[in-house]
Protein backbone atom coordinates (compact mmCIF):
# COMPACT_ATOMS: atom_id res chain seq x y z
CA UNK A 1 0.00 0.00 0.00
CA UNK A 2 2.97 2.22 1.00
CA UNK A 3 4.38 2.08 -2.40
CA UNK A 4 1.44 2.30 -4.43
CA UNK A 5 1.36 5.61 -2.65
CA UNK A 6 4.63 6.72 -3.50
CA UNK A 7 4.12 5.55 -7.33
CA UNK A 8 0.53 7.88 -7.07
CA UNK A 9 2.75 10.77 -5.35
CA UNK A 10 5.65 10.55 -8.34
CA UNK A 11 2.79 10.30 -10.95
CA UNK A 12 1.04 13.28 -9.65
CA UNK A 13 4.02 15.16 -9.73
CA UNK A 14 5.14 14.33 -13.15
CA UNK A 15 1.53 15.45 -14.50
CA UNK A 16 2.20 18.97 -12.48
CA UNK A 17 5.62 19.47 -14.15
CA UNK A 18 3.81 19.09 -17.46
CA UNK A 19 0.89 21.19 -16.86
CA UNK A 20 2.97 23.52 -15.29
CA UNK A 21 5.23 23.88 -18.06
CA UNK A 22 2.45 23.84 -21.08
CA UNK A 23 0.86 26.97 -19.23
CA UNK A 24 4.35 28.95 -19.05
CA UNK A 25 4.56 28.37 -22.87
CA UNK A 26 1.43 29.19 -24.10
CA UNK A 27 2.00 32.71 -21.58
CA UNK A 28 5.33 33.28 -23.61
CA UNK A 29 4.04 33.02 -27.06
CA UNK A 30 4.72 36.33 -28.40
CA UNK A 31 1.97 39.29 -28.80
CA UNK A 32 1.28 41.06 -32.33
CA UNK A 33 2.14 45.31 -32.12
CA UNK A 34 -0.66 46.95 -31.16
CA UNK A 35 -2.68 45.03 -29.34
CA UNK A 36 -2.67 45.88 -25.52
CA UNK A 37 -5.52 43.67 -24.49
CA UNK A 38 -4.79 41.28 -21.82
CA UNK A 39 -5.50 37.55 -21.84
CA UNK A 40 -8.99 36.19 -20.61
CA UNK A 41 -9.13 32.74 -19.36
CA UNK A 42 -7.20 29.88 -20.14
CA UNK A 43 -6.04 28.46 -24.14
CA UNK A 44 -8.22 25.09 -25.71
CA UNK A 45 -4.76 22.87 -25.28
CA UNK A 46 -4.54 24.15 -21.59
CA UNK A 47 -8.30 23.09 -20.88
CA UNK A 48 -7.41 19.78 -21.87
CA UNK A 49 -4.67 19.39 -20.33
CA UNK A 50 -7.14 20.32 -16.87
CA UNK A 51 -9.50 17.75 -18.39
CA UNK A 52 -6.92 14.75 -18.59
CA UNK A 53 -5.52 15.67 -14.97
CA UNK A 54 -9.29 15.23 -13.64
CA UNK A 55 -9.64 11.74 -15.41
CA UNK A 56 -6.16 10.60 -14.07
CA UNK A 57 -7.03 11.77 -10.67
CA UNK A 58 -10.34 9.61 -10.49
CA UNK A 59 -8.71 6.76 -12.02
CA UNK A 60 -6.03 6.90 -9.13
CA UNK A 61 -8.60 7.50 -6.16
CA UNK A 62 -11.08 4.79 -6.66
CA UNK A 63 -11.72 3.35 -3.48
CA UNK A 64 -12.64 7.31 -2.13
CA UNK A 65 -15.68 6.57 -4.12
CA UNK A 66 -16.13 2.78 -3.90
CA UNK A 67 -17.39 3.45 0.09
CA UNK A 68 -20.16 6.14 -0.71
CA UNK A 69 -21.93 4.04 -3.65
CA UNK A 70 -21.81 1.00 -1.62
CA UNK A 71 -23.12 2.84 1.74
CA UNK A 72 -25.96 3.76 -0.56
CA UNK A 73 -26.74 0.74 -1.90
CA UNK A 74 -26.96 -0.26 1.54
CA UNK A 75 -29.81 2.24 2.76
CA UNK A 76 -31.79 1.43 -0.32
CA UNK A 77 -31.78 -2.12 0.81
CA UNK A 78 -32.69 -1.44 4.44
CA UNK A 79 -35.09 0.55 3.20
CA UNK A 80 -36.57 -1.94 0.86
CA UNK A 81 -36.52 -4.90 4.11
CA UNK A 82 -38.79 -2.22 5.29
CA UNK A 83 -41.28 -2.16 3.00
CA UNK A 84 -43.57 -4.91 4.48
CA UNK A 85 -45.65 -5.10 1.10
CA UNK A 86 -42.84 -6.10 -0.89
CA UNK A 87 -44.49 -9.90 -1.80
CA UNK A 88 -47.97 -10.62 -2.21
CA UNK A 89 -49.75 -13.27 -0.12
CA UNK A 90 -49.75 -15.72 -2.43
CA UNK A 91 -51.14 -19.09 -1.70
CA UNK A 92 -47.66 -20.31 -1.85
CA UNK A 93 -46.20 -18.13 0.63
CA UNK A 94 -49.64 -18.86 2.63
CA UNK A 95 -47.98 -22.49 3.18
CA UNK A 96 -44.66 -21.63 3.42
CA UNK A 97 -45.26 -19.19 6.45
CA UNK A 98 -47.87 -22.38 7.45
CA UNK A 99 -45.09 -24.52 7.24
CA UNK A 100 -42.86 -22.71 9.78
CA UNK A 101 -44.70 -23.26 13.01
CA UNK A 102 -42.76 -26.38 14.17
CA UNK A 103 -45.06 -29.48 15.29
CA UNK A 104 -44.88 -29.96 19.04
CA UNK A 105 -42.94 -32.50 20.92
CA UNK A 106 -43.59 -34.88 22.86
CA UNK A 107 -44.72 -33.43 26.73
CA UNK A 108 -45.29 -30.49 25.14
CA UNK A 109 -48.36 -28.91 26.97
CA UNK A 110 -49.94 -26.96 23.69
CA UNK A 111 -51.88 -28.61 20.71
CA UNK A 112 -51.62 -26.41 17.30
CA UNK A 113 -54.83 -25.57 16.24
CA UNK A 114 -54.13 -23.08 13.41
CA UNK A 115 -50.25 -23.14 12.35
CA UNK A 116 -49.00 -19.37 11.39
CA UNK A 117 -51.06 -16.74 9.77
CA UNK A 118 -49.31 -13.59 8.08
CA UNK A 119 -50.83 -10.57 9.46
CA UNK A 120 -51.87 -7.38 7.06
CA UNK A 121 -48.30 -5.33 8.70
CA UNK A 122 -45.28 -6.06 10.68
CA UNK A 123 -47.33 -4.75 13.64
CA UNK A 124 -47.24 -6.22 16.99
CA UNK A 125 -50.59 -8.27 17.64
CA UNK A 126 -51.76 -7.16 21.56
CA UNK A 127 -55.28 -9.46 21.97
CA UNK A 128 -57.25 -11.64 20.13
CA UNK A 129 -60.91 -13.51 20.31
CA UNK A 130 -62.91 -15.61 17.67
CA UNK A 131 -66.48 -15.68 17.11
CA UNK A 132 -69.01 -18.61 16.80
CA UNK A 133 -68.37 -19.36 13.37
CA UNK A 134 -65.38 -19.13 12.07
CA UNK A 135 -63.68 -15.37 12.40
CA UNK A 136 -60.39 -15.15 14.08
CA UNK A 137 -60.00 -11.39 15.74
CA UNK A 138 -56.08 -9.60 16.47
CA UNK A 139 -55.47 -5.98 17.75
CA UNK A 140 -52.33 -5.06 16.10
CA UNK A 141 -50.50 -2.07 17.90
CA UNK A 142 -48.89 0.89 15.97
CA UNK A 143 -46.65 2.68 19.03
CA UNK A 144 -44.54 5.09 16.99
CA UNK A 145 -45.09 8.65 15.31
CA UNK A 146 -47.89 9.74 13.57
CA UNK A 147 -49.41 6.35 14.38
CA UNK A 148 -49.20 6.07 17.96
CA UNK A 149 -51.51 4.40 20.13
CA UNK A 150 -53.60 3.43 16.70
CA UNK A 151 -54.29 0.29 16.41
CA UNK A 152 -54.79 -2.17 13.51
CA UNK A 153 -57.89 -5.10 13.72
CA UNK A 154 -57.43 -7.93 11.39
CA UNK A 155 -59.69 -10.34 10.89
CA UNK A 156 -58.67 -13.99 9.81
CA UNK A 157 -60.82 -16.70 8.51
CA UNK A 158 -59.05 -20.33 8.31
CA UNK A 159 -59.95 -22.20 5.10
CA UNK A 160 -57.16 -25.10 6.29
CA UNK A 161 -53.47 -25.58 6.69
CA UNK A 162 -51.93 -22.38 4.96
CA UNK A 163 -55.65 -21.58 3.78
CA UNK A 164 -57.12 -18.16 5.20
CA UNK A 165 -58.85 -15.04 3.84
CA UNK A 166 -57.67 -11.42 5.81
CA UNK A 167 -59.09 -8.58 6.50
CA UNK A 168 -58.73 -5.57 8.48
CA UNK A 169 -60.36 -2.16 10.28
CA UNK A 170 -58.44 0.76 11.32
CA UNK A 171 -58.96 1.99 14.76
CA UNK A 172 -57.44 5.17 15.54
CA UNK A 173 -56.36 6.27 19.12
CA UNK A 174 -58.00 3.74 20.30
CA UNK A 175 -54.74 3.16 22.78
CA UNK A 176 -52.36 -0.22 23.43
CA UNK A 177 -55.10 -3.11 22.48
CA UNK A 178 -53.81 -5.21 25.32
CA UNK A 179 -57.61 -7.12 25.34
CA UNK A 180 -60.03 -7.99 22.99
CA UNK A 181 -63.07 -9.73 23.13
CA UNK A 182 -66.10 -10.88 21.35
CA UNK A 183 -69.99 -11.66 21.68
CA UNK A 184 -72.29 -12.69 19.32
CA UNK A 185 -76.50 -11.21 19.67
CA UNK A 186 -78.78 -12.19 17.25
CA UNK A 187 -76.22 -13.11 14.29
CA UNK A 188 -74.17 -9.73 15.40
CA UNK A 189 -70.93 -9.72 16.38
CA UNK A 190 -69.51 -7.17 18.55
CA UNK A 191 -66.49 -6.41 19.28
CA UNK A 192 -64.87 -4.97 22.73
CA UNK A 193 -61.52 -3.39 23.74
CA UNK A 194 -59.94 -0.38 25.39
CA UNK A 195 -60.65 3.04 24.26
CA UNK A 196 -60.45 6.97 24.38
CA UNK A 197 -56.32 6.71 25.71
CA UNK A 198 -55.82 10.19 27.92
CA UNK A 199 -53.02 11.72 30.09
CA UNK A 200 -49.24 11.94 29.37
CA UNK A 201 -49.11 7.71 29.36
CA UNK A 202 -51.93 8.06 27.21
CA UNK A 203 -53.48 4.65 28.96
CA UNK A 204 -57.08 3.61 27.68
CA UNK A 205 -60.34 5.57 29.48
CA UNK A 206 -63.48 3.61 28.81
CA UNK A 207 -64.35 0.66 27.08
CA UNK A 208 -66.04 0.41 24.20
CA UNK A 209 -67.66 -2.18 21.62
CA UNK A 210 -68.53 -1.24 18.09
CA UNK A 211 -69.13 -3.98 14.58
CA UNK A 212 -66.65 -5.45 12.43
CA UNK A 213 -66.67 -3.32 9.16
CA UNK A 214 -63.79 -3.75 6.87
CA UNK A 215 -61.80 -1.38 5.53
CA UNK A 216 -63.41 1.44 7.45
CA UNK A 217 -62.19 3.82 10.46
CA UNK A 218 -63.19 4.29 13.72
CA UNK A 219 -61.77 6.84 15.81
CA UNK A 220 -60.96 6.85 19.57
CA UNK A 221 -64.33 4.47 20.19
CA UNK A 222 -67.06 2.43 19.31
CA UNK A 223 -70.67 2.64 19.37
CA UNK A 224 -71.56 2.23 23.14
CA UNK A 225 -68.76 3.25 25.30
CA UNK A 226 -68.46 3.48 28.97
CA UNK A 227 -66.22 4.86 31.55
CA UNK A 228 -65.58 2.01 34.79
CA UNK A 229 -65.78 4.20 38.39
CA UNK A 230 -63.61 2.49 40.32
CA UNK A 231 -65.34 0.50 43.57
CA UNK A 232 -65.19 1.73 46.69
CA UNK A 233 -64.30 5.27 45.44
CA UNK A 234 -67.68 7.09 45.35
CA UNK A 235 -67.67 7.58 41.76
CA UNK A 236 -65.15 10.00 42.34
CA UNK A 237 -62.16 8.03 40.74
CA UNK A 238 -62.54 6.18 37.36
CA UNK A 239 -60.38 3.09 35.38
CA UNK A 240 -57.17 3.80 33.88
CA UNK A 241 -55.60 1.38 31.52
CA UNK A 242 -59.19 -0.48 31.48
CA UNK A 243 -59.94 -3.64 29.40
CA UNK A 244 -62.67 -5.95 28.80
CA UNK A 245 -63.18 -9.73 28.30
CA UNK A 246 -66.55 -11.89 28.17
CA UNK A 247 -67.60 -14.61 29.23
CA UNK A 248 -68.21 -17.82 26.77
CA UNK A 249 -72.02 -17.32 27.08
CA UNK A 250 -72.20 -13.81 26.47
CA UNK A 251 -73.67 -13.42 30.10
CA UNK A 252 -70.92 -11.35 32.22
CA UNK A 253 -67.92 -8.83 31.44
CA UNK A 254 -65.03 -8.30 33.35
CA UNK A 255 -62.79 -5.06 33.51
CA UNK A 256 -59.41 -5.13 34.43
CA UNK A 257 -57.21 -2.50 35.38
CA UNK A 258 -54.49 -1.64 37.59
CA UNK A 259 -55.53 -0.25 41.12
CA UNK A 260 -52.80 0.34 44.44
CA UNK A 261 -50.37 -1.84 42.50
CA UNK A 262 -52.06 -4.18 41.73
CA UNK A 263 -54.81 -5.50 39.39
CA UNK A 264 -58.55 -5.32 40.10
CA UNK A 265 -61.09 -7.15 38.39
CA UNK A 266 -65.02 -5.30 38.10
CA UNK A 267 -67.86 -8.13 36.84
CA UNK A 268 -70.84 -6.70 35.24
CA UNK A 269 -74.06 -8.47 34.06
CA UNK A 270 -73.71 -8.20 30.20
CA UNK A 271 -77.50 -7.80 28.41
CA UNK A 272 -77.86 -7.91 24.28
CA UNK A 273 -73.99 -8.22 24.01
CA UNK A 274 -73.71 -4.60 24.29
CA UNK A 275 -74.76 -3.13 27.74
CA UNK A 276 -73.84 -2.75 30.99
CA UNK A 277 -74.78 -0.62 34.03
CA UNK A 278 -71.01 0.79 35.34
CA UNK A 279 -71.99 1.29 38.87
CA UNK A 280 -74.10 -1.83 39.47
CA UNK A 281 -70.65 -3.76 39.93
CA UNK A 282 -71.74 -7.74 40.40
CA UNK A 283 -68.15 -8.74 42.06
CA UNK A 284 -64.91 -6.80 42.86
CA UNK A 285 -61.74 -8.99 43.03
CA UNK A 286 -58.42 -7.68 43.90
CA UNK A 287 -55.44 -10.08 42.94
CA UNK A 288 -51.64 -9.27 42.89
CA UNK A 289 -50.01 -8.06 39.67
CA UNK A 290 -48.47 -11.06 37.42
CA UNK A 291 -44.51 -11.55 37.78
CA UNK A 292 -44.12 -11.58 34.19
CA UNK A 293 -45.56 -9.33 31.35
CA UNK A 294 -49.23 -9.39 31.18
CA UNK A 295 -50.42 -10.45 27.87
CA UNK A 296 -54.32 -10.97 28.44
CA UNK A 297 -57.03 -12.18 30.46
CA UNK A 298 -60.84 -13.96 30.37
CA UNK A 299 -63.84 -15.12 32.30
CA UNK A 300 -65.47 -18.16 32.95
CA UNK A 301 -67.90 -18.52 35.53
CA UNK A 302 -66.64 -17.24 38.79
CA UNK A 303 -63.09 -17.99 37.54
CA UNK A 304 -60.50 -15.34 36.02
CA UNK A 305 -57.74 -16.27 33.73
CA UNK A 306 -54.79 -14.44 32.87
CA UNK A 307 -51.94 -15.00 30.74
CA UNK A 308 -48.35 -13.79 31.42
CA UNK A 309 -44.67 -14.16 29.70
CA UNK A 310 -42.20 -12.56 27.14
CA UNK A 311 -40.88 -13.17 24.00
CA UNK A 312 -38.15 -16.04 23.74
CA UNK A 313 -35.58 -16.47 26.13
CA UNK A 314 -33.20 -16.16 23.00
CA UNK A 315 -34.65 -13.23 21.88
CA UNK A 316 -34.37 -11.43 25.25
CA UNK A 317 -30.39 -12.68 25.55
CA UNK A 318 -30.30 -10.89 21.89
CA UNK A 319 -32.15 -7.84 23.62
CA UNK A 320 -29.91 -7.49 26.72
CA UNK A 321 -33.00 -8.16 28.54
CA UNK A 322 -31.94 -12.17 29.30
CA UNK A 323 -32.62 -11.28 33.08
CA UNK A 324 -36.06 -10.09 32.28
CA UNK A 325 -37.15 -13.34 30.45
CA UNK A 326 -40.73 -14.88 31.91
CA UNK A 327 -42.21 -18.12 30.87
CA UNK A 328 -45.71 -18.36 29.58
CA UNK A 329 -48.07 -18.82 32.89
CA UNK A 330 -51.44 -19.31 33.12
CA UNK A 331 -52.96 -18.30 36.40
CA UNK A 332 -56.64 -19.05 37.49
CA UNK A 333 -58.49 -17.02 40.36
CA UNK A 334 -61.93 -18.40 41.45
CA UNK A 335 -63.21 -15.64 43.87
CA UNK A 336 -66.11 -17.98 44.57
CA UNK A 337 -63.50 -20.87 46.34
CA UNK A 338 -61.04 -18.20 46.99
CA UNK A 339 -58.82 -19.88 45.33
CA UNK A 340 -55.80 -19.82 42.76
CA UNK A 341 -53.77 -22.12 40.29
CA UNK A 342 -51.26 -21.64 38.11
CA UNK A 343 -49.67 -23.56 35.17
CA UNK A 344 -46.29 -23.14 33.49
CA UNK A 345 -46.90 -24.01 29.86
CA UNK A 346 -44.59 -26.00 28.03
CA UNK A 347 -44.54 -25.78 23.99
CA UNK A 348 -43.69 -24.13 21.15
CA UNK A 349 -39.87 -24.31 22.44
CA UNK A 350 -38.64 -23.43 18.94
CA UNK A 351 -40.83 -21.23 17.66
CA UNK A 352 -39.31 -17.87 16.48
CA UNK A 353 -40.29 -14.12 18.89
CA UNK A 354 -42.75 -16.61 20.58
CA UNK A 355 -44.16 -14.19 22.62
CA UNK A 356 -47.69 -15.20 24.21
CA UNK A 357 -51.10 -12.39 22.97
CA UNK A 358 -53.96 -13.37 24.36
CA UNK A 359 -56.10 -16.19 25.50
CA UNK A 360 -59.42 -17.27 25.25
CA UNK A 361 -61.26 -19.49 27.70
CA UNK A 362 -64.75 -21.55 26.57
CA UNK A 363 -67.76 -22.65 28.17
CA UNK A 364 -66.32 -26.21 29.15
CA UNK A 365 -62.89 -24.70 30.76
CA UNK A 366 -60.97 -25.30 27.73
CA UNK A 367 -58.44 -23.22 26.75
CA UNK A 368 -56.99 -21.21 23.76
CA UNK A 369 -54.14 -19.12 23.59
CA UNK A 370 -52.20 -16.97 20.55
CA UNK A 371 -48.01 -16.85 20.01
CA UNK A 372 -47.02 -14.48 18.08
CA UNK A 373 -43.95 -15.27 15.80
CA UNK A 374 -41.71 -14.47 12.88
CA UNK A 375 -41.35 -15.15 9.49
CA UNK A 376 -37.52 -14.46 7.76
CA UNK A 377 -37.74 -11.50 10.18
CA UNK A 378 -39.97 -9.79 8.03
CA UNK A 379 -43.78 -10.80 8.69
CA UNK A 380 -45.53 -11.28 11.78
CA UNK A 381 -47.40 -14.21 12.21
CA UNK A 382 -50.29 -15.20 14.48
CA UNK A 383 -50.11 -19.04 15.83
CA UNK A 384 -53.14 -20.72 17.80
CA UNK A 385 -52.85 -23.57 19.96
CA UNK A 386 -54.95 -25.57 22.41
CA UNK A 387 -53.96 -25.91 26.32
CA UNK A 388 -54.38 -29.29 27.05
CA UNK A 389 -56.02 -30.39 30.18
CA UNK A 390 -56.81 -27.05 30.34
CA UNK A 391 -55.85 -25.67 34.40
CA UNK A 392 -56.22 -29.32 35.58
Amino acid sequence: MRNRRKEDAGLMKTIIAILTGATLRETAVAKPAGITKKRSGISHRTVIWFAVLILVVTALCPLEAAPLQTQAKAVTTVKKKQNINMKKLTKALKRKIAATTPAEKEGSDLTLRHPAARLTTARLPQGYTHDDTYYYYISQLANTGKHKNDLRLTRIKYKGFGKYTVDYMTLKQFGHGTNLDCVTVNGVTWLWTGSDPSGSSQNTSTITCFTYRAGTTLRRHGQYTYRIPISGSGGSRYAANCYPAISADGSQLAVRFTNNGGQQFQIYDLTDGTAIHPKKIKKTVRVKSTPGDFQGFDICGTTIYTLEGTRSKSEMRQLGKASSFAPIRIRAYNYKTNSTYTRKIKGAKTLSHREPEGIQVAADGSIEIMIASHYKELYTCANIYQVKGGMK
